[in-house]
């Protein structure tokens, strides 16, 4: 499965079935190349009544706008919506058995988006799918941990992937059926950023340049520990000829001493 972002999308990739009822209504399904069309939003902002909405039996749609003036996502949809007008008209015989205008397909047609005015954010709304009550789809936040629903608020930073499963035909008009399949949340406060608590550095680097320079250190001195080595021999060899010459003085000076007692003696 592949998600396909809105700047790399090439229409001729886009393919649509012929319409089969299912129910009451009749549904052509699209694909992306092949494979189910699967569309990631840039990042936007969650509007006024974001989960409060989507806990709502009578509109489970989630409210967004571009993070700035940026028309790009909206100009993708306007082309979606287009090609689903034009690939409607070029098929409504084979599909319906039957020829109708240009103009009667273009009105019946329900588009994505509604106009945007001159240097305002575009405003786009998508269904949140949802059974029973409970929302269908997974919301994760930036570190890819699913989360509860409840932290989804208003002015909450999201992106969301869209499916985009078919052209739905009803009595008097059709429409792009497309909901949100996730939903991804960027959370502020502590979750935005992860300080840790205790020295964490790898330090690995510079203790192992510390350790070469260290080596090389050493390599350099290796005379001069050398010369400290021959230093030290030398000094204790002159130690022990100290000692020895300490010894035969004393020797010497106990001889001469009793030499003198026996001089004093006969006189």
């Amino acid at each position: 499965m592949t998600i396909q972002r809105h700047t790399e999308l090439d229409i001729k990739r886009i393919n649509y079935r012929k319409p089969e009822k299912q129910g009451l209504v009749y549904y052509s399904a699209i694909d992306y190349n092949n494979e189910p069309f699967f569309l990631q939003t840039p990042k936007m902002i969650c509007k006024k009544g974001g989960i409060e909405i989507i806990e709502s039996r009578n509109n489970n749609t989630l409210n967004m706008e571009t993070m700035n003036i940026d028309y790009s996502f909206y100009d993708a949809f306007v082309n979606l919506d287009e090609l689903n007008v034009k690939k409607t008209f070029e098929n409504n015989k084979e599909w319906f058995g039957k020829e109708i205008p240009l103009d009667v397909i273009d009105n019946m047609y329900k588009r994505l988006n509604k106009p945007v005015k001159k240097d305002s954010k575009p405003i786009f709304e998508f269904k949140v799918p949802m059974t029973k009550g409970k929302v269908q789809c997974q919301i994760y936040d930036q570190k890819r941990t699913c989360i509860d629903l409840n932290q989804l608020k208003e002015g909450t930073e999201v992106v969301c992937i869209l499916h985009l499963r078919g052209l739905k035909f009803l009595k008097q008009h059709y429409y792009c059926d497309v909901y949100i399949s996730q939903i991804k949340v960027f959370l502020d406060g502590d979750n935005k950023f992860s300080i840790l608590d205790s020295y964490s550095f790898n330090d690995i680097e510079e203790e192992t340049n510390e350790i070469k320079q260290l080596e090389q250190d050493l390599m350099l001195d290796e005379d001069f520990l050398n010369s400290l080595q021959t230093n030290k021999i030398d000094k204790q060899n002159v130690e022990t000829e100290l000692v020895n010459s300490r010894k035969k003085l004393k020797e010497q000076t106990d001889i001469v001493e009793n030499l003198e007692k026996k001089l004093s003696q006969l006189n």
